[in-house]
Order: C-alpha cells, then structure tokens, then sequence
C-alpha cells in the first residue's frame, strides 16, 4: 500500500474536523449579530405586567460584583439589585427565563436561593447569564430576558 493512500483517511478526517470548526464558527458570528442587530434587553414582570425593562446600558450602571464560581470569575449586577430598582422588594420566588440555545433556558429560584451572590453576568457574546455559588454549571441561564417575581 503506498503511502498517499494510507494518508487519504487522516486528509479526509481532516477536512472534515476543519469544516466543522468553519462552521461553528459561521453559527457563532450570525447569533452575535442577531444579538447585536435587535438591542438586548431584561423585562422583569410580575403578574403579567412588565414593572422595567433594562437594556445593557441600564444593566451597566447598576453596582456590579465580582465573584469567581465555577472556577471563572463572574462579573455584574446581582440579582437582588436588578429587582429592587424595578421596585420589587417582596418575593417568593423568581423565574428566569433566557433563549434557551445553549442551555434549559428556565430556572426558580425560591426566595431563600437569593442572596447577594446571585449574579447576572456580560456575557462575551453581549448578554447577560445567570450564575450563582449555588447554581451548578447545568443550571445557568445565559441569554437572559426575562426575569418573572411572585
């Protein structure tokens, strides 16, 4: 067997590994534009009605925290901040509800999950996620856009 045929296999394998990457990457860039051409935005709502509405301009001038989870340090305004601004101060339970592409897309959170520490994070894409200590890796909502209070 020559030696152009045995590599035949690991050329093919090759260009295929590299039009993969070509075209996670092509995914990645149309997402971020979508993101980009429609102005991102976090409704917190409670019964049915929208009580604010932050862009990130908004989110940007809140208080932000830093605080490493998940062996990646996570940076911006809590959650309990996020709320009290948009006038809540009483709650028993959140629901956060993000796109829903690269995770569930939904978490509850009961009252007594929210602490200081519960974050929502700029994302590299130019969203927000939610991330806390005690929210695990599979649990994070990223892409988040509305946050519903009971």
């Amino acid at each position: 067997m020559s030696s152009d045929t045995r590599r035949k296999p690991f050329i093919a394998a090759g260009m295929v590994l590299l039009a993969l990457a070509a075209a996670a990457w092509t995914i990645d860039l149309v997402a971020r534009e979508a993101n980009n051409a429609s102005e991102y935005r976090i409704s917190i709502v409670r019964d049915g009605e929208i009580l604010r509405t932050y862009d990130l301009e908004a989110l940007g001038e809140l208080e932000s925290r830093s605080l490493v989870m998940q062996g990646q340090e996570q940076e911006g305004p809590s959650l309990l901040d996020l709320l009290a601004k948009a006038g809540v101060d009483d709650f028993t339970s959140v629901t956060v509800v993000g796109q829903g592409v690269r995770d569930d897309g939904v978490i509850v959170l009961s009252r007594d999950e929210v602490d200081e520490d519960v974050l929502l994070d700029l994302a590299v894409r130019g969203t927000m996620k939610l991330c806390g200590p005690e929210i695990s890796w599979d649990e994070r909502v990223r892409d988040v856009e509305r946050i519903e209070v009971r």
